[in-house]
């Protein structure tokens, strides 16, 4: 079987799955074009690039805002200087909702992930703070081995 393309069906296991992007797809993925500097106090993190987004979802400086109530998933890549264990907190319309648990402190690259009910018009920040010091949050590009940063929200 020939490899199908987008938007177009295919049979898969017997199935018809229809393979193409939405345009009602919630998304966005967003990233920095500069370090950052995360500190043991916390720092809330701007955004400097819209690399895609799709269904009405806003971003100004530090803050995403969501165009739909829903359960969304929340996962942000990111590489420090050094080694160091890194927590992530989601803040929602100014206030502290979750903790995204900590990266690993034994490599400089690390990921955290959350997932989560989100009113329509919530507007959402991600908070970093590092264990130990301040640390520089590094910019890598897509597809490199230590992409850095990159935040991204979808609806599930």
């Amino acid at each position: 079987m020939s490899s199908p393309t987008p938007n177009t069906a295919a049979m898969v296991n017997g199935r018809l799955v229809q393979l193409e992007r939405g345009d009602n797809m919630v998304y966005i993925t967003l990233t920095r074009t500069s370090t950052l500097s995360i500190t043991t106090a916390g720092v809330t993190v701007t955004w400097q690039s819209l690399i895609d987004a799709g269904c009405a979802v806003a971003w100004s400086g530090s803050t995403i805002t969501v165009p739909v109530s829903g359960y969304y998933s929340l996962t942000f890549n990111g590489k420090m200087d050094i080694k160091d264990a890194v927590v992530g907190d989601i803040l929602v319309n100014g206030v502290e909702v979750a903790t995204m648990g900590s990266g690993d402190g034994k490599d400089t690259k690390f990921r955290l992930t959350a997932t989560r009910f989100f009113k329509v018009d919530d507007a959402i920040q991600l908070r970093l703070q590092t264990a130990s010091g301040t640390h520089t949050l590094q910019v890598n590009t897509e597809d490199d081995a230590g992409e850095s940063p990159i935040i991204n929200l979808v609806l599930l």
